[in-house]
């Protein structure tokens, strides 16, 4: 991080590999299977040249990564660029990919949003509950395993769900990694809401906030740090942080667009029109746009993830980050 604050770099890029998933999770944003995909050689030249660039770290996210076929070339080639990979699954398909993948995945996060049955349900897959406790068993055998954790998305469709979770976790040997659902994208036009109807009210919010910290005091492996619990728990519709998050993440679409996250409808630029002119991933860095949004994204608080917010402390090296880095890497 320290690295990339000196360089004017971000230190990780975000990748929605596809938008295609086997779920049908009423809350979800980012489903869209119609939307194009990357092919596997502008997804390569993607990673190489973030490693180029000195980003250090991926997030492969969807949709579903699991159902791109290519997906083990694809991190053998962030691999080979020197990232270091975390894969986000509902985790379906683990069981039948993990063999393609084992060595080349840091941290896996597999979400869960209850359990058994109830979780089934929120995923729309019957079923699922029973395929990642014995994909989590055989995980555990793996001496090539990664890092394992466990990211729980709040909504009204699962109230009081981190109780039931949290144990699970524990089993796990997993950290547990809240979200309340996000409701909305901000465009040209302005916040275009979707799914708000779904949404826990702030006083629900504050509850699951001071859950949280209570499972955490009783030994819980809740991921979340206690900085932000007592955010969440104090002022629930998050407006106490200075956003850092473009400074420190570059998004890049199942498309190619290079996320402008003020303005998502008119990205910053687009993969297919770096290649095709020859420029690097590294000249957007450069653009006016770009320092605008900087600039601009300090004085948002749209965002209700935790990720943003969090990833915002550690870019400004807050002691409370600094330690949640630690314990990470002790895991």
């Amino acid at each position: 991080m320290v690295t990339a604050r000196a360089r004017g770099r971000p230190l990780t890029l975000s990748h929605l590999v596809t938008g295609r998933c086997n779920g049908r999770c009423a809350t979800c944003l980012w489903r869209n299977p119609q939307r194009e995909e990357l092919n596997s050689a502008a997804v390569t030249w993607l990673y190489r040249e973030a490693g180029r660039a000195g980003l250090a770290q991926l997030v492969v996210w969807g949709g579903e990564p699991l159902l791109r076929d290519d997906l083990p070339l694809l991190l053998q080639s962030a691999k080979d660029a020197g990232l270091s990979t975390t894969l986000i699954s509902n985790g379906w398909l683990a069981a039948e990919r993990w063999p393609q993948l084992r060595g080349r995945v840091d941290a896996l996060i597999l979400s869960l949003d209850d359990v058994g049955a109830a979780h089934d349900r929120l995923r729309g897959l019957p079923g699922l509950s029973d395929r990642l406790e014995a994909f989590v068993e055989t995980l555990h055998k793996d001496p090539l395993r990664p890092t394992l954790l466990v990211n729980t998305v709040l909504s009204a469709l699962n109230e009081g769900a981190l109780a039931r979770v949290a144990p699970v976790a524990k089993r796990w040997r997993a950290g547990l990694y809240f979200c309340p659902m996000e409701t909305g994208d901000l465009t040209s036009a302005g916040f275009v809401a979707r799914h708000g109807e779904l949404a826990l009210p702030a006083e629900k919010l504050r509850a699951a906030a001071l859950l949280a910290a209570q499972l955490k005091s009783k030994g819980y492996p809740i991921f979340n740090t206690r900085a932000y619990l007592d955010l969440l728990a104090r002022d629930p519709d998050l407006h106490g942080y200075r956003c850092r998050m473009p400074r420190a993440l570059l998004t890049v679409e199942a498309d190619g667009a290079i996320r402008d996250c003020l303005r998502t409808d008119r990205p910053l630029a687009h993969v297919r029109d770096l290649r095709a002119a020859g420029d690097s991933l590294s000249s957007i860095f450069s653009l006016a746009r770009r320092r605008e949004l900087l600039a601009e994204a300090a004085f948002c608080t749209k965002c209700n993830n935790p990720d943003v917010i969090e990833l915002s402390w550690l870019w400004d090296l807050r002691p409370t980050m600094l330690r949640k880095v630690a314990e990470l890497a002790s895991r």
